[in-house]
C-alpha cells in the first residue's frame, strides 16, 4: 500500500511547476538626477551618517536618541517581531500532524470488540500529513520570508522618516530661534525711531498722522514676536514627541546657530541610491509575495493527497489490545474547480498590479529626489546672492554710521539702515533654512546614504530570485 501512495505521489508532483516565481524590471533611470549641477562634487568613501554634515552636536544627539525612543520606530520592530515569529512555523500545515484522543462510551454489560476502531474503551495516537506535492510548503516559507523582509523594510522606513522630520524641524527651530533675535532687535530700533517721530511730532515737524505707519509698524514687529515664541513652543513640542516624551529637550531652550547645509553632493547613479530605498525594496518584495500567491493557488487546482493513520489501545478484546490503521485519501477539486480557478486569475492579477506598484514607487522615489535638487540648486543661487548684497549693505551702513558721527546725516537715517539690514537678514535666514530643508529631503529620497545599520535589522534577505 505504501509503495503505490509513493508512485502517485511521484506521478502527481511530476505535474508541479518548478518555479512559480516570476521577475520584475524596474522603468529606465536617467544616468543622473534631473536638476543636478553640472560639475557635481567628487564622491568620498565616507562612513559618517549624513545628518552629522551639518556638524550640529545636538542635531546627531537628537538623531540618535530617536533611533531607540521613537514610538513609530518602536512599533515597527515590534511588527517585525511578529512576522519572524510567524516565518519560524510558516510550514507547519505541510508537517507531520500528530494529537492523542481517548474515548470511553457507556454501555449495558461487557461487549468485546475485535475492531479496535469500535471499542467502547480507546486511547488513540492520531497522525496525518498532508504531502506539498506541487511545492505548496515552499510558497507558504517564502510568503513569510518575504513577511519578514517588508517589516524590515518598515523598520528602516520609520528610521529614515523620523530622522528626516527631526532634522527638517530642528532646522525650523534654529530659524524661527534667529528670527526672534533679529525681530527683538527690529522692536528696538522701531521704539528709537518712534522716539524720535514722537519728538518731532511735539515740536511740530511732523504730525500723528505722517508718525501712524512707523507705530503701526513697531506694533507688527511686536505681534511677530509673539508669533514667533509660540511656533518655537510648537516646533519644541514637536521634536519631543518625536523622542517619545512629553517633555522638550533644555537643550532645544538655547540659541544656537542655524545647522548649514554641506556645499557638496556626492556622486551616484539614481538608479544604485534610489534601489536601497525602504519603500523601493519593499514594494519589490511584495511582487514576490504576490508571485507566492500565485503558486499557491494554482496548486489548489491540483489534487491534495494527505496520508493518516491511527496507533490505539482499547479493550475489552479477545485477542491484542493494540491496533493500527493506515492509509491514505485524496482530494479532488472536482466541483469547485471553476470558483480555483477565478482565484488564481484573480492572483494573478494582484500579482500584475503589484508590479506596477513597484514601478510606480520607483518613478516617485526618482521625482522625489530631482525635486529636491531642484530646490536644493534654488536655495543655494538664493543664499549666494543674499550674502553678497548683505555684504554690501553692510558697507553702506558702515558708511551712514560715519556721516551720522560727523552730523551729516540724521540718525533715523541711520535706524532706517538698520531696518533694513535686518529684513534682509531675515530673508537669509529662511533661505539658509531652506537650503537645509532640501538637502534634508534630498537625502531623505535617496535613503540618505547612510552607512548599514547594525544588528538585526542588517540582516536584510537576498533580492527576488529570477528578477531581471
Amino acid at each position: 500500500m505504501f509503495l503505490s501512495v509513493a508512485c502517485l505521489s511521484l506521478a502527481l508532483s511530476a505535474c508541479q511547476s518548478t518555479d512559480l516565481a516570476q521577475g520584475v524590471t524596474a522603468p529606465a533611470l536617467p544616468k543622473a538626477y534631473d536638476g543636478a549641477p553640472y560639475r557635481a562634487a567628487p564622491a568620498r568613501a565616507n562612513t559618517m551618517a549624513w545628518w552629522d554634515g551639518f556638524h550640529d552636536r545636538t542635531l546627531s544627539s537628537l538623531v540618535s536618541r530617536a533611533e531607540s525612543m521613537n514610538l513609530t520606530v518602536a512599533m515597527a520592530h515590534q511588527s517585525l517581531t511578529a512576522a519572524r515569529a510567524l516565518a519560524n512555523s510558516a510550514t507547519a500545515g505541510y508537517q507531520l500532524d500528530t494529537s492523542v484522543s481517548g474515548m470511553a462510551n457507556a454501555a449495558t454489560g461487557s461487549r468485546i470488540k475485535d475492531d479496535f476502531t469500535r471499542r467502547p474503551v480507546q486511547l488513540n495516537l492520531d497522525a496525518s500529513w498532508e504531502i506539498p506535492l506541487f511545492g505548496q510548503d515552499k510558497q507558504a516559507q517564502k510568503m513569510s520570508d518575504l513577511s519578514v523582509a517588508m517589516a524590515t523594510e518598515d523598520v528602516a522606513a520609520a528610521k529614515v522618516a523620523v530622522t528626516a522630520e527631526i532634522a527638517s524641524n530642528y532646522v525650523h527651530l534654529r530659524a524661527l530661534q534667529k528670527r526672534r533675535l533679529d525681530t527683538a532687535e527690529l522692536v528696538g530700533l522701531l521704539e528709537n525711531n518712534a522716539k524720535i517721530a514722537g519728538v518731532k511730532e511735539q515740536a511740530g515737524l511732523a504730525t500723528a498722522v505722517e508718525n501712524e505707519p512707523m507705530r503701526a509698524g513697531l506694533d507688527t514687529a511686536k505681534s511677530t514676536l509673539l508669533l514667533l515664541d509660540s511656533e518655537i513652543a510648537n516646533t519644541r513640542q514637536q521634536i519631543a514627541t518625536l523622542l517619545g516624551t512629553a517633555t522638550p529637550d533644555p537643550a532645544l531652550m538655547r540659541y544656537e546657530p542655524q545647522p548649514v547645509a554641506a556645499a557638496g553632493m556626492a556622486e551616484g547613479r539614481p538608479a544604485d541610491l534610489l534601489r536601497a530605498r525602504p519603500d523601493v525594496l519593499r514594494a519589490e518584495y511584495a511582487v514576490g509575495q504576490a508571485a507566492a500567491q500565485v503558486g499557491l493557488a494554482k496548486a489548489d487546482l491540483y489534487p491534495k493527497l494527505r496520508l493518516n493513520g491511527t496507533i490505539g489501545i482499547g479493550t475489552p478484546v479477545s485477542n491484542s489490545i493494540l491496533g493500527a490503521f493506515a492509509g491514505p485519501s485524496i482530494q479532488l477539486p472536482i466541483f469547485d474547480y471553476g470558483r480555483r480557478k477565478d482565484a488564481v486569475a484573480a492572483r494573478e492579477a494582484e500579482f500584475q498590479q503589484s508590479v506596477l506598484v513597484y514601478r510606480q514607487t520607483v518613478l516617485t522615489a526618482y521625482e522625489e529626489a530631482s525635486r529636491a535638487l531642484h530646490e536644493l540648486n534654488a536655495a543655494r543661487a538664493r543664499t549666494a546672492l543674499l550674502r553678497s548684497r548683505l555684504q554690501r549693505m553692510s558697507k553702506l551702513k558702515s558708511s551712514t554710521e560715519i556721516l551720522v558721527r560727523e552730523g551729516l546725516a540724521e540718525k533715523s537715517k541711520s535706524i532706517a539702515g538698520s531696518i533694513d539690514l535686518l529684513d534682509l537678514r531675515s530673508s537669509l535666514t529662511e533661505s539658509i533654512e531652506a537650503e537645509a530643508r532640501a538637502t534634508i529631503a534630498f537625502y531623505k529620497a535617496t535613503r540618505g546614504m547612510q552607512p548599514a545599520v547594525s544588528g538585526d535589522d542588517a540582516k536584510r534577505p537576498a533580492k527576488l530570485e529570477g528578477r531581471k
